[in-house]
C-alpha cells in the first residue's frame, strides 16, 4: 500500500502543476462495472492530443472476478487505481480516435462461503484503442476495447479442509499473472 500511496501523491502534484500552467478544462469520469464496482476519476489535458487521469476504487465487495467468470461461492473486496494516459488523433476533448495505455495496480481480497482466502495485489498494464463522442453540454463517451495484462507482485492463501476443487480452481487462476481481453464504456462530463 506504499507504493499506492506514493503513486497518489504524484499525480495530485502533477494535477496541481496541470491546474496551475496548462489545463483549460477537467473531465470527471465514470467505468461501470457488471459486478458493481463502478470506478471513478478525472483526466486533463497535458498538450494539444494528449490527456492523463486518475481513475480508481476502493473496497467493493462483489462477486467480481480477476478475469474470466464468477464463482457463486467466492466474494471478492476489489480495489483499484490506475494512470490512463491518451493520445487522441483530432486533439483533446474532440470527437475522434484514440489509443491509451493505462499502468496502476489491482488488489483483490477473495474469501469463499466455507472460509478460504486468497488475497492478491497485481501491478496492472493495459492498451486500448476505440472512439470518443462530445456534446456540448460537455457529456462524453469513450467506447474501447484492447487487452490488459495482470502481473502478480504479492500473494497470500489459505484453503480450509474440505473446500470445494470449483473454489480452489477459481482462487488459483485469479491470483495467476494473466493477459485477457477487455473493452468497456468510459462516461464522462467536461468541465
Amino acid at each position: 500500500m506504499k507504493v499506492l500511496c506514493k503513486l497518489v501523491c504524484s499525480l495530485f502534484l502533477l494535477f496541481q502543476a496541470g491546474l496551475s500552467y496548462a489545463s483549460d478544462s477537467l473531465n470527471l469520469m465514470l467505468l461501470p462495472d457488471p459486478y458493481g464496482c463502478h470506478q471513478v476519476g478525472v483526466e486533463m489535458g497535458i498538450n494539444a492530443n494528449s490527456t492523463l487521469g486518475v481513475l480508481g476504487r476502493g473496497s467493493c465487495e462483489s462477486d467480481r472476478p480477476t478475469y474470466g467468470a464468477m464463482n457463486e461461492d467466492v466474494e471478492n473486496t476489489f480495489s483499484r487505481i490506475l494512470v490512463p494516459f491518451r493520445y487522441s488523433f483530432s486533439g483533446v476533448f474532440k470527437d475522434g480516435y484514440f489509443v491509451q495505455g493505462l499502468a496502476g495496480l489491482e488488489k483483490s481480497e477473495f474469501k469463499s462461503s466455507l472460509g478460504s482466502t486468497s488475497n492478491v495485489t497485481f501491478a496492472s498494464f493495459a492498451a486500448h484503442g476505440g472512439y470518443r463522442w462530445f456534446w456540448k453540454n460537455g457529456f462524453n463517451i469513450s467506447l474501447m476495447g484492447g487487452v490488459a495484462y495482470l502481473q502478480n507482485i504479492e500473494t497470500s492463501e489459505s484453503i480450509v479442509g474440505g473446500e470445494d476443487s470449483d473454489v480452489v480452481k477459481f482462487l488459483d487462476k485469479n491470483t495467476k499473472a494473466n493477459i485477457h481481453g477487455g473493452g468497456g464504456v468510459f462516461m464522462g462530463w467536461l468541465f
